[in-house]
């Protein structure tokens, strides 16, 4: 049985690593434009952009179509790791805690199982973040290089920016895995007593509905999370020396335990929305997010059909590897 349980744990690993590697790859561009847009308003040195479309036609006129690709490597390489150990953590969790855990017990392990992969993986998220910045004629830095850039600017903590963001976003590949499951136990077994459709495309559809869902109620803490991977930005610049006298003289008047948490807070994801909306409005929230919904739908719908796939090949691979498993 416990064996039976594992091999189910690392086929949906593996699965799910391969599929999200393919729907990174192929969703590259999108979501370069849209970390770009997210992050726009704070960097006076790079262009502007009306939308999606203009930032697609503004980047390949002046950057180059290789620059929708920056980073891409990086970005497979942590995708298929997070993937790996979310769908690793988040299967075996769920099989520990009962056959039918309640609809917030599952939700709780899907955020834990999330947080403890995105711990693995914040820095090379941030070296992302940092490449598609960057025009790719000048992406000459290893991924080593910039891991040593981000130390020397921050410490350990500048590797692991934006953490803050991602406990808070863990909800989101949880809440998608709950609207998922729960609408494929209600709606394929209906469609296929009715409907002739291939159950795959269902699947497809399910996947990328749930995870627009989801992907639409966190945006704004995923918009803070990119501002905060993004360093040396012109207006934190600007309000930073503005700030650094008068925060020098309160700390000299008062170094109180109140005036600490205040400070550490104005780091975290919860201070960074406070100071967009104050600065720049609530729509600051929301840059880009048709391009996060877009991809979302597309991502998740072709991580699941991929993942069904190579899940059932793993599976096949693994008893025909292990013949006892036949006989039993």
């Amino acid at each position: 049985m416990a064996s039976s349980q594992a091999l189910e744990a690392l086929g949906h690993a593996v699965s799910g690593s391969f599929g999200t590697a393919a729907s990174t790859a192929a969703l590259a561009p999108l979501d370069l434009v849209t970390t770009r847009l997210k992050v726009q308003r704070q960097l006076d040195d790079h262009a502007q952009y009306a939308g999606i479309v203009d930032a697609f036609r503004s980047i390949l006129k002046t950057e180059g179509f290789a620059t929708f690709y920056s980073g891409l490597g990086t970005d497979v390489t942590k995708s298929i790791i997070d993937s790996f150990l979310f769908f690793g953590f988040y299967n075996f969790l769920r099989q520990r805690s009962g056959k039918s855990p309640s609809v917030l017990r599952e939700v709780a392990l899907g955020a834990l199982a999330g947080a403890a992969s995105k711990a693995c993986t914040a820095p090379l998220s941030n070296v992302v973040a940092r490449r598609q910045m960057t025009p790719s004629e000048d992406d000459t830095q290893t991924v080593r290089q910039v891991l040593k850039d981000m130390y020397r600017e921050g410490g350990v903590g500048a590797l692991w920016a934006g953490y803050s963001a991602t406990l808070v976003l863990t909800l989101n590949p949880s809440v998608t895995m709950l609207l998922n499951r729960r609408l494929a136990e209600r709606v394929i077994p209906m469609i296929e007593e009715e409907v002739d459709v291939p159950v795959a495309w269902i699947a497809f559809l399910l996947a990328a509905l749930s995870k627009s869902a989801a992907t639409a109620l966190t945006y704004p803490f995923q918009t803070a999370k990119t501002r905060l991977q993004i360093p040396n930005a012109s207006s934190d610049e600007e309000d930073g020396d503005e700030e650094d006298e008068e925060n020098g003289k309160r700390r000299k008047k008062r170094k109180t335990l109140l005036a600490r948490l205040v400070a550490a807070l104005d780091r975290t994801i919860f201070g960074m929305i406070v100071r967009l909306v104050r600065t720049e409005g609530l729509r600051a929230l929301y840059d880009g997010m048709e391009g996060e919904l877009l991809k979302g739908f597309f991502s998740h719908g072709l991580t699941m059909l991929a993942k069904g796939f190579f899940h059932r090949l793993v599976i096949r691979m693994w008893i025909m590897s292990h013949p006892r498993l036949k006989a039993d």
